[in-house]
């Protein structure tokens, strides 16, 4: 192996040293990943490019262990190898239907995202943890919850039978006050057609008798 392979190799270990530091700063809590590294180099130990290659695969079992994520992430990255790191043959036989032109306008259009959706994520991450007292008290409140959600049903079903009922009301009243009342109007308004008629009928007969009387005298 030639110093610049040696070099490169090292470098890249580094890399990899430091990276899976920084996830173990995520997962376990460590106070710094930097200084964390800095004190497993200045430990007097083999730095051999295979001894450090087993302790990071040692590391890294040992976290797969105790994070089911870390496991399931591995087992789907044995699954399918090419899932997180495609082939370049798979890039190059990718079809696509746009032109390297299009491709270019597309991503010069949507470059002002880039910024915006990294400061987005970078003001995520800076978002500090909310309190554990405020999820406790959320949890004492869900027996309450749960109540209020029961009265609230409660109510609902009262309000729906006081709507039925409501209902039933309006049309009884309807049927009796405002069409009953109508059949009866009509009904005493042909009542009074016929005390019309007979009225008139025994004023022509009263007529007709005192003319047949007049006559006479």
């Amino acid at each position: 192996m030639t110093q610049a392979s040696a070099t490169s190799a090292l470098d890249m270990l580094d890399d990899l040293q430091y990276r899976l530091q920084r996830l173990e700063f995520f997962l376990s809590g460590s106070d710094d990943p930097q200084k964390a590294l800095e004190a497993v180099i200045s430990k007097d130990r083999d730095h051999t490019i295979t001894a450090r290659l087993a302790g990071l695969e040692r590391k890294l079992n040992s976290m797969s262990e105790q994070s089911p994520i870390i496991h399931d992430l591995l087992q789907l990255q044995a699954a399918h190898p090419t899932l997180f790191h495609p082939s370049k043959s798979d890039l190059d036989t990718t079809p696509s239907i746009l032109s390297k032109e299009e491709i270019l306008t597309i991503v010069n259009a949507h470059a002002p995202l880039y910024p915006l959706t990294a400061s987005q994520l970078t003001s995520i991450g800076d978002m500090s943890i909310p309190s554990s007292s405020l999820s406790a008290t959320l949890i004492s409140l869900q027996p309450r919850l749960a109540k209020l959600q029961q009265l609230q049903d409660a109510q609902a079903k009262e309000i729906a039978a006081l709507r039925a009922r409501s209902v039933k009301a309006v049309q009884r009243w309807y049927e009796l006050g405002v069409l009953g009342q109508g059949e009866c109007w009509a009904e005493w308004e042909v009542r009074m057609e016929d005390c019309e008629k007979k009225v008139r009928r025994r004023e022509g007969e009263k007529r007709e008798v005192e003319e047949e009387g007049r006559y006479l005298s």
